[in-house]
């Protein structure tokens, strides 16, 4: 049993008893990991990057910059997908945050960085786009980062020695007292990680849940393709398409918050205009009552 609150999130005390006994009958991520995929079409999608991008030597709008705007406004208005469960207790995570992987120069040799982004719930299209541009600056500069330092450190142990570290860790991270210094650059205690397997021309794949760290949620994008599509007439067409993979823990919310929160994120990465503007109050005000307490 946990101790109360973390420096990452607040426990929930007022879930009702089922949901409350989930991690106590489900202990780890793997065996209540739940499967989704789904495909829709992006034709609207890309017709509004060529008109925002028009003229510019250099897009400013990119489609995984959508992607996650998207995501980020789903998470805002869906505030349950912000959860996760550490030791047998389920909590609102603190921040909206996004880790993902970068190579960190486009050359076939060249290494990879993980980063991780902080979001607010009020944030737009472009301020996601700040925001990605300045953390790819990071992640693709030359210096250490948080994890490689950790790795390194800890990879100079003896095996025996390295086992305890490691159980020592995981400890206190189930106790809620690992050190917010840890925590806070950890691409491990996230609310989403993503891949875009798009930029590497592959389609979608169901990742994992890693048992370390707390991300409840992984989401795989995949290449832009063409696809037959039925579309509102009942004709059967050609058209753009985009499939998403997805893997969560289903000890944060149900079944049906789930499908909400696609078709709302799906709505969001069809119309990429409701992006540029921040989302209302009342939009968010779930998010603020679980993450604020106002």
């Amino acid at each position: 049993m946990a101790f109360g609150d973390r420096c990452d999130g607040k426990q929930i005390r007022t879930l009702p008893n089922y949901k409350r006994i989930y991690p106590f009958v489900m202990k780890t991520r793997t065996e209540s990991a739940i499967y989704a995929d789904f495909e829709f079409e992006v034709e609207k999608t890309l017709e509004y990057m060529e008109k925002v991008n028009e003229g510019l030597s250099e897009k400013k709008v990119k489609f995984f910059h959508i992607f996650i705007a998207s995501l980020v406004r789903t998470v805002a208005m869906r505030p349950q997908l912000n959860r996760f469960v550490m030791g047998r207790r389920i909590f609102q995570r603190n921040e909206i945050q996004i880790s993902m992987i970068v190579k960190k120069k486009l050359d076939e040799d060249a290494g990879y960085s993980n980063i991780k982004v902080t979001f607010e719930p009020r944030d737009t299209l472009d301020t996601v786009i700040q925001r990605m541009a300045k953390a790819l600056e990071y992640g693709r500069g030359d210096e250490k980062k948080h994890e490689e330092k950790e790795i390194d450190l800890l990879i100079k142990f003896p095996d025996f020695i390295l086992r305890f570290i490691v159980w020592v860790w995981r400890g206190l991270d189930y106790y809620g007292i690992l050190p917010a210094s840890i925590v806070k650059d950890d691409p491990m205690y996230a609310s989403v990680y993503v891949s875009n397997l798009g930029s590497l021309g592959l389609d979608s794949v169901f990742h994992h849940l890693f048992e370390y760290g707390n991300t409840s949620n992984f989401m795989v994008l995949g290449k832009i393709h063409k696809a037959p599509v039925i579309d509102d007439e009942g004709e059967l067409k050609v058209k753009e398409v985009v499939r998403i993979g997805c893997t969560l823990d289903d000890r944060i919310s149900e079944g049906i918050y789930f499908v909400k929160a696609i078709e709302l994120f799906t709505k969001f990465m069809q119309n990429p205009e409701l992006l540029e503007k921040p989302p209302s109050e009342e939009d968010i005000k779930d998010y603020l009552i679980e993450t604020e307490g106002k």
